[in-house]
């Protein structure tokens, strides 16, 4: 909220929170990301920016309100974002950091893109594309193919590179300004469980407790945008994190919630499970297995250990006991919902045996030669990643059983030196009411 003393924007910017995000954070991000420029030789980034979980690389060197837009970084010169209109260059350049430019594209990514690296006098250098390709989900990248052919068209004497890993270190470690944006948005996270926690009873449906959570977050300052959403679901039935629906909870039913809350453009990402009565048997094992899994994670989580090792041991409680997961168990959160470190997404024996469930799918994207050669020339030497201080981290440790039923659990933690502090204490074990 406004009228918390740590979110005063500067004079001279529009009143919304990630406005107070200091210049020097700017400066300090800024010499980050061209530090990591210079190593590579890179004059210039495109960076990318399209949909779900893919924009906080613009977001983290411009710090201008969320929407999906592209950015130019140059080694020197002042970065300048677009967007489609032009009528949007005064709400950009009030809610960015100053020095950022802004300019409309009018649905010409690339001739805009060229235009400004032209002015900024690197139309021969070596550019560097954040969203050429990728890993993970994103292994194909999220550059438009003919906005790159363009791009390639227009600046002939350019050579042109994969950058798509140039800030994961540098966003992975919070500085003090990101994790005070980070425990607000866990506050409002709180306020949500304990929203749910007042109107959890039988008969009431899913739908209304959602409400009433966005409802009092929101009011509080949370920000509502097209990827806020609340994960909320009961009963039986394939465990799988879904949105709510209108089921009316019955008693002896565990409510699922997984929040994302965000606050100034920053994720926290608390999952909560209650149960409406006391658990039976087969709920009690899955909760067994998923507690000793947290325990585990919370006990790891330190700098130094081998993120290797966080990976492994966390999955042994779930996976010894014959239970699977779809998700990460642990994952990094900031500027998007889901950021490196990650676990394994899904271990265990899958029950692929189900009539709704498709094959799975062979091959990959990086059989393809033009990929492989991409991929050879962006790598970086990285080594053995550890768990360092400043990480923000999503425990979301997961058992699943046949489909049918699963429990789920774990809070928001920010990596200090003497190993995770929790961020919602609510989220550490089934809460039975």
């Amino acid at each position: 909220m406004l009228t918390d003393p740590r979110f005063i924007p500067r004079e001279g910017r529009t009143l919304v929170p990630g406005a107070s995000l200091s210049l020097n954070e700017r400066d300090r991000r800024w010499k980050l990301a061209r530090s990591e420029m210079k190593g590579r030789e890179i004059d210039c980034l495109i960076i990318i920016a399209r949909g779900y979980n893919s924009n906080g690389n613009v977001r983290w060197l411009d710090n201008g309100d969320y929407s999906e837009r592209h950015l130019i970084f140059p080694l020197e010169g002042d970065p300048m974002n677009f967007w489609l209109l032009q009528n949007w260059g005064k709400w950009f350049t009030e809610t960015c950091w100053e020095g950022v430019r802004y300019r409309g594209h009018e649905g010409k990514y690339s001739v805009v893109a060229a235009d400004t690296i032209k002015d900024l006098g690197y139309e021969g250098g070596k550019i560097g594309i954040v969203g050429l390709i990728g890993a993970g989900y994103a292994a194909e990248g999220s550059i438009p193919y003919m906005t790159f052919q363009n791009l390639k068209s227009l600046l002939p004497k350019a050579k042109f590179v994969d950058a798509t890993n140039i800030l994961t270190k540098a966003r992975m470690i919070k500085s003090k300004e990101e994790i005070a944006m980070i425990e607000k948005a866990s506050e409002l996270a709180n306020m949500e469980i304990d929203t749910a926690l007042k109107m959890l009873k039988p008969g009431i449906r899913e739908r209304d407790i959602m409400v009433e959570m966005d409802y009092v977050s929101m009011k509080a300052g949370a920000e509502f945008g097209r990827d806020h959403w609340t994960l909320l679901n009961s009963g039986e039935g394939y465990p799988v994190n879904h949105r709510d629906t209108n089921k009316i909870i019955q008693n002896g039913e565990i409510l699922q919630l997984g929040h994302y809350t965000r606050f100034a453009g920053y994720w926290s990402h608390p999952h909560v499970a209650i149960s409406l009565g006391s658990m039976n048997a087969e709920a009690k094992g899955l909760r067994d297995a998923v507690l000793e899994g947290t325990t585990i994670a919370l006990e790891l989580l330190k700098p130094g250990v081998e993120w290797s090792k966080v990976n492994k041991l966390v999955d042994e409680p779930i996976l010894s006991r014959g239970y699977y997961h779809e998700v990460p168990q642990i994952h990094g959160t900031g500027l998007d919902g889901i950021e490196p470190p990650v676990t394994d997404v899904c271990a265990g024996n899958i029950p692929n045996q189900y009539e709704w469930r498709e094959k799975s799918l062979e091959g990959s994207i990086e059989n393809n030669t033009e990929w492989k050669t991409i991929a050879e020339e962006s790598k970086t030497s990285k080594g053995e990643l550890l768990v360092e201080e400043g990480m923000s981290l999503a425990l979301e440790v997961k058992a699943a059983l046949e489909d049918r039923i699963a429990i789920c659990f774990g809070p928001q933690i920010i990596v200090e030196k003497d190993g995770p502090r929790i961020l919602n204490p609510d989220a550490m074990d089934v809460i039975e009411l």
